[in-house]
């Protein structure tokens, strides 16, 4: 793919071909596979948080990450749901927000310093995802867990692994190596209770709610890898598309008072989980389509957050929208536990890279690829110039 930087958003063409397939103007309807689709905002709201709904759609399979992922608490109901999830659903304080943005933006800063570095050896391509986006986000997350930068370092690259799948074997390698490491965090914890981050405080709160071992560490990796993938995977996309119309880039240059809008405006586009799965348990009513009870539902975040009956002009990139309800975060009991985190850590990345490379670009000819993640869609490379 050639880059034509006044052409549409690369994203925006996926987009397109996607909603392309799909009658729009169902906005609940049934595939040939019998999968029910939900496209509509108001009708994936009123599914989504109705709590007769099931979340439990994974199934464990025979492989070690295949057990710990099933055991996630995004995948459970009700009292299970939220026995897990109160380990974490109040840590994210505004103070420690604050400590963990200033954290953020610097590190973001560090790693832009050493991308210009390259630029000044004549190296004046570089992939922004490894250079920045991974790092910085996998140093935020081990930052909020309490982890050392050390070993944050190798957390980190287990992470990347993680998501990248580059193979089976070493996928699994680094499965067993973040068990192993949560495994030893935790034992030490409870030897020598107290120390910062969330580590401790979930070893606490685990005894006193009765909550087993294997749940505390899937836990901890859910943790790991949704606060590491989701905010690299939309870094990359976020600033591909600020960048491919670099006016938007160098409106934010002007005034960062516009960051706030613009990530909200970009999420809603360009939010890297497009689908959520949910299991009726009865039948049960989304807008006027009644959906028979155990059927598969698959509510498709990304039309509805184009949906024209909640935003005018939905396919466009406006910063002055009154309102902006997308669905990137989800909605209701499973609604994300991370969001105040992930707009923290955004805003940061982003405010760091305007303050620190305004004369940032992309590279002119660059094919642009995309892979599965476990929790949705992050480009492979995105190459920059810095300046």
């Amino acid at each position: 793919m050639v880059i034509d930087h006044v052409g549409q958003d690369p994203q925006d063409e996926v987009a397109a071909r996607f909603a392309g397939k799909i009658d729009r103007s169902k906005v609940v309807q049934q595939t040939a596979e019998g999968v029910w689709l939900v496209l509509g905002h108001p009708e994936a709201v009123q599914l989504l948080r109705d709590r007769t709904v099931s979340s439990m759609t994974r199934k464990p399979g025979p492989g070690i990450w295949e057990q710990v992922s099933s055991r996630f608490f995004m995948f459970k109901d009700a009292q299970q749901h939220m026995r897990l999830r109160r380990m974490v659903g109040d840590c994210f304080t505004p103070a420690r927000l604050a400590e963990l943005k200033a954290g953020i933006r610097q590190a973001t800063r560090d790693r832009l310093d050493r991308l210009d570095e390259v630029a000044s050896a004549g190296g004046r391509q570089s992939d922004i995802m490894e250079t920045v986006a991974y790092p910085v986000a996998s140093d935020a997350i081990c930052r909020l867990l309490g982890v050392s930068p050390v070993e944050g370092a190798f957390l980190g690259e287990w992470a990347v692994s993680l998501s990248r799948h580059t193979s089976d074997e070493q996928f699994n390698r680094s499965a067993d190596e973040i068990l192993a490491f949560f495994q030893e965090q935790l034992s030490a914890h409870r030897e020598a209770p107290g120390g910062s981050g969330l580590l401790p405080i979930m070893a606490e709160r685990a005894a006193a709610a009765g909550i087993d071992d294997d749940e505390l560490l899937a836990t901890c990796i859910l943790l790991l890898v949704a606060g590491f993938e989701t905010s690299a995977n939309f870094f990359g996309n976020m600033l591909l598309s600020l960048l491919w119309r670099r006016d938007r880039f160098e409106r934010l240059v002007a005034d960062e008072a516009l960051v706030a809008p613009a990530i909200e405006e970009l999420l809603r586009l360009h939010s890297p989980a497009h689908v959520v799965m949910r299991r009726t348990t009865g039948d049960t009513v989304v807008g006027d389509t009644v959906i028979p009870a155990e059927a598969q539902v698959a509510v498709l975040l990304g039309l509805c957050n184009r949906d024209p009956r909640v935003f005018d002009d939905p396919d466009a990139y406006r910063l002055d929208r009154a309102s902006n309800p997308h669905l990137s975060f989800s909605q209701g009991p499973h609604y994300c536990v991370g969001a105040s985190l992930a707009r923290v850590e955004l805003e940061a990345m982003l405010r760091a890279v305007l303050d620190r490379l305004p004369l940032l670009s992309l590279r002119t000819e660059q094919p642009l690829r995309w892979s599965g993640r476990f929790l949705g869609r992050g480009l492979d490379r995105l190459e920059v110039l810095a300046s």
